[in-house]
């Protein structure tokens, strides 16, 4: 195990390409036009009714403003954008990629954010409800008289997300991430004295579990409850006595065990047949990267990065697409089955988001190469394909039914789930480029970025779109700072690398995966050249053998389908889905060969790059379809997957 392995600081790493550059501006435009105060409602409401406020009172603490609508901030869910978003403003304080103006904006509008939440807190001091937040609605005066109603209805099992509990620990999961998040990124010691507070509550209420009280918590979503508890306890574990810590920061251990199901991980490692068919996706990822997270803070717990390591082979394995996404509706299928689920409901961005995080995670204790080649697909083809790029707005699901187009949030009225995940994506665009060791840095993803160690500066120009060249130059302002740099070698790659040092061609070791550039070699040497070859692959579904999808080295491709027939839906509980398809059907006749294998061995022949584009036409069959990079087709109806016959 390389426990030494560890992703470098958001904050010593610029993205330099100029369409992640304006993701990561878009997005925090978008931020910074919500209005805190709304995001913080529900916070100061329940606070102003612990602390027993009158009507007036209450009115003048939450600064006359009221949640925000669209049915999740004013709902039972209410307050789990707040998490998320203070995590996002924690990491765009700490993103060189922003001006001096946008930080200071973004730390402005963290340190409101927990100077409230503190002030919240404050407010429940010798209460029954010391430490307690909590922004979710009081529907009813039942609600009011006890603000945490939704959690002993969790406790007896009760789930109506109307009428008794609306996943409550799973908003508390986004909360304590933000409060941890604005402490590890942003260094604001506030956030973690609430996070502390909020911690303490918690583990009390899990010391105060039956057996079966235990038993309906965990089978109710929670979110990685585990996981931000086993931060915490890390977070306080690391850090000198200085009154930040938690004296009994043990109790936050104890706490999060309470949240490892367990009997699911053992289950999930015994493997067999069809074991996620309908379990909720995003309700189950978080669970697995809590038991990571379990062996992260105990290098004894392996039997807990076994769990992770099973279940992400078993999602990535039989249950996710080309993009890198998975599930249908929410869920997982059978085993295999996605041809027969692709609709306009599939890769929930939550899912996407949840399984990058594993997987740099997972690659970070084990040093396998194959989870930086997941994601590297799934950065590329399902996060930044998630984006709106002219107006930042982000999905929910990126359907791979041919013919529907993506769904995207509107600024103020669709809080849902993926819509906070979205503010974290492009806030830490820069997150898993680099990994360090001991003397070696590790390039596990060809982004064009500038990267600041001690004793050297790594510039890296990249763009796939325009060339299958890498260049890296490193300038060293102290040479004993200097370190073997090791290179990823690209799973998609077609032909032979060719890797230059200064104008010489070099044939470096290879190792688990990477090419070796000794240190020796970097101060002299000059820059560093690589040719990654590029060309057309072709990969088909396990249910349906001639269902097809096409890359481009790193890029999936998708089929331009124009805007004809964007509508959509209402579909879940406050949802809008894509409601139309623009094909009448995914068939295509080929007409150039006498398989469809054959014209697949030879689809460099028949889907065609056009000059000075990335649009490839696809010729040799009955439809003509132009394809292009999928990742920012968000204008249009697209198609992936297309059935080939002849």
């Amino acid at each position: 195990m390389n426990k030494n392995l560890k992703p470098i600081s958001l904050a010593s790493c610029k993205v330099t390409d100029s369409y992640y550059d304006e993701a990561l501006h878009l997005q925090v435009k978008n931020m910074l036009a919500l209005d805190p105060d709304r995001l913080l409602a529900g916070f100061r409401e329940t606070a102003g009714i612990i602390a027993g406020m009158d009507e007036k009172s209450l009115t003048t603490f939450m600064n006359a403003k009221e949640r925000y609508g669209g049915g999740w901030e004013n709902g039972l869910i209410g307050g789990h954008t707040l998490g998320h978003y203070v995590k996002a403003l924690a990491q765009a304080v700490i993103n060189p990629g922003l001006d001096s103006k946008e930080q200071k904006a973004v730390k402005e509008r963290l340190d409101y954010m927990i100077n409230a939440l503190a002030e919240c807190q404050k407010k429940t001091v010798g209460s029954d409800y010391e430490g307690y937040l909590f922004g979710a609605t009081l529907p009813t005066q039942e609600y009011v008289d006890n603000p945490v109603l939704q959690f002993d209805y969790v406790e007896k099992g009760m789930s109506d997300p109307f009428k008794q509990a609306w996943v409550p620990w799973y908003t508390m999961h986004k909360i304590l991430s933000g409060l941890n998040a604005a402490y590890l990124y942003a260094g604001n010691e506030k956030a973690l004295q609430v996070a502390n507070k909020l911690g303490v509550w918690i583990a009390n209420r899990c010391e105060g579990w039956t057996e079966e009280q235990h038993e309906n918590v965990l089978s109710i979503e929670y979110g990685g409850m585990n996981d931000c508890l086993y931060e915490l306890y890390e977070i306080n574990r690391s850090i000198a006595d200085n009154g930040l810590v938690y004296g009994d920061f043990e109790r936050f251990k104890n706490a999060a065990h309470s949240f490892d199901e367990d009997a699911l991980f053992k289950k999930i490692s015994a493997g067999g047949n069809d074991i996620l068919n309908d379990t909720h996706a995003n309700t189950t990822i978080p669970k697995f990267i809590g038991a990571l997270a379990r062996y992260e803070v105990d290098n004894s717990a392996t039997d807990y990065l076994k769990y992770a390591k099973d279940f992400f082979d078993m999602v990535t394995g039989k249950h996710t697409y080309i993009t890198g996404g998975n599930s249908e509706n929410e869920h997982f299928g059978r085993d295999n089955i996605l041809n027969a689920e692709r609709t306009n409901t599939n890769n929930e961005t939550c899912n996407t988001y949840n399984m990058i995080k594993m997987a740099r995670r997972l690659y970070a204790v084990t040093g396998d190469k194959k989870y930086l080649d997941y994601c590297e697909q799934t950065l590329i083809n399902a996060i930044m394909a998630s984006q709106n790029h002219t107006t930042g707005f982000t999905t929910y699901f990126q359907p791979m039914g041919t013919g529907f187009q993506k769904v995207f949030n509107t600024l103020d009225g669709n809080f849902w789930c993926c819509t906070g995940t979205g503010y974290e994506n492009f806030t830490k665009l820069q997150d898993g480029i680099y990994f360090e060791e001991d003397d070696r840095l590790v390039a596990a993803m060809y982004l064009a970025s500038v990267y600041k160690a001690d004793g050297y500066t790594l510039t890296q120009d990249c763009d796939f779109t325009k060339s299958d060249e890498v260049k890296i130059r490193v300038d060293v302002k102290e040479a004993s700072a200097i370190v073997d740099l090791y290179l990823r070698i690209p799973h998609w790659i077609q032909g032979k690398p060719e890797v230059k040092v200064g104008h010489s061609v070099v044939e470096p070791k290879e190792e688990n995966g990477f090419f070796v550039i000794s240190k020796e070699l970097i101060p002299t040497g000059g820059d560093i050249t690589v040719r990654w070859p590029m060309g057309i692959s072709c990969h088909n579904l396990a249910d349906s053998e001639d269902t097809y999808a096409f890359c481009y080295g790193p890029y999936v491709l998708s089929a331009k389908l124009g805007t004809k027939h964007i509508k959509i839906k209402p579909h879940g509980i406050d949802v809008v889905v894509a409601a139309e398809k623009s094909v009448d059907s995914d068939n295509v006749v080929i007409t150039a060969e006498a398989t469809v294998d054959a014209f697949m061995k030879n689809i460099s022949k028949y889907l065609v790059k056009q000059d000075g584009s990335m649009d490839f036409e696809l010729t040799g069959t009955n439809k003509k379809l132009i394809f292009t990079t999928h990742y920012n087709q968000y204008k249009e109806s697209y198609g992936i997957y297309w059935n080939y016959s002849v």
